[in-house]
């Protein structure tokens, strides 16, 4: 990643703070999963992490920690405008950040159920997960422990229609009932152009992180994205850049297809 930015303002997404600095790599606790476990060097907590990568996710950390303490935000959805733009990275690094920089409760959750991969980036299993919860709501939330303070709940099995199941009184209850046992509650949602999905979450969410790639988003699609989401659910702003040499694989939604949207520039992969 060549740059995080974080949107200042919450109405009109304006205002960006630069977050490059140098940086430390996170301290290490003996409780812990190893962290060495997180075999992907593009994960914050991976020891061979770039220290100034690091740190730009503490400072987007920091950010958020703001806005819970002035208003009250803890429910906070990442979202992109197409595919390959980084969401799934940058959601993951946002929970672990707040986990284990912040010391704070955190449930990520895989709400992509047309194509899932947060367990392909933390090497999890997905059994049941998100999909079957609300498919068959039991009143048990199918966590994975990550680190003492991060739980995951991955997308769970392919579902043919998510946007049944994501329109179900079941999921306002899923966040109630999360909400009484986290601080934080992060979740991975499919594009918000190409899909609806996000835009179901955005109305039971606090807030919203738009992740866009600076080096090939046009400006008419961030502007897309931001009028499908609403300005004022927007906290901020992620702007990923990338060198043709490190172009990122499409995202290769099997079952759905992106038409027209594969091959974007980008350091992150969905």
């Amino acid at each position: 990643m060549k740059r995080v930015s974080l949107a200042s303002e919450t109405a009109g997404v304006a205002g960006l703070f630069d977050l490059r600095e140098t940086g430390r790599t996170p301290a290490r606790s003996g409780d812990e999963r190893p962290l060495a476990d997180f075999a992907d060097t593009r994960l914050v907590v991976n020891p061979e992490a770039n220290a100034v990568f690091v740190e730009q996710y503490r400072r987007l950390g920091a950010a958020l920690h703001q806005a819970q303490i002035q208003q009250g935000v803890r429910t906070v959805m990442v979202t992109s405008a197409l595919e390959a733009e980084g969401k799934t990275l940058s959601a993951t690094n946002v929970a672990l950040t707040l986990s284990h920089s912040f010391g704070k409760r955190v449930l990520l959750v895989d709400g992509d159920l047309r194509k899932p991969s947060v367990h392909q980036l933390l090497t999890l299993q997905n059994g049941d997960g998100l999909s079957d919860m609300l498919r068959r709501p039991s009143g048990r939330l199918p966590t994975q422990e990550v680190l003492p303070t991060l739980s995951v709940i991955t997308g769970g099995h392919y579902d043919p229609d998510p946007v049944a199941v994501l329109v179900s009184d079941a999921v306002q209850q899923f966040f109630n009932d999360a909400r009484d046992q986290f601080d934080w509650i992060v979740v991975d949602t499919p594009p918000i152009i190409l899909f609806p999905d996000a835009g179901l979450f955005a109305d039971k969410l606090d807030t919203c992180l738009l992740v866009l790639s600076a080096a090939t988003t046009a400006s008419p699609i961030a502007a897309r994205a931001v009028e499908a989401i609403g300005a004022s659910r927007i906290l901020g702003v992620v702007l990923n850049r990338a060198e043709s040499s490190e172009v990122a694989g499409g995202y290769g939604y099997g079952h759905y297809g992106y038409p027209g949207t594969r091959g974007p520039n980008s350091t992150f992969t969905g």
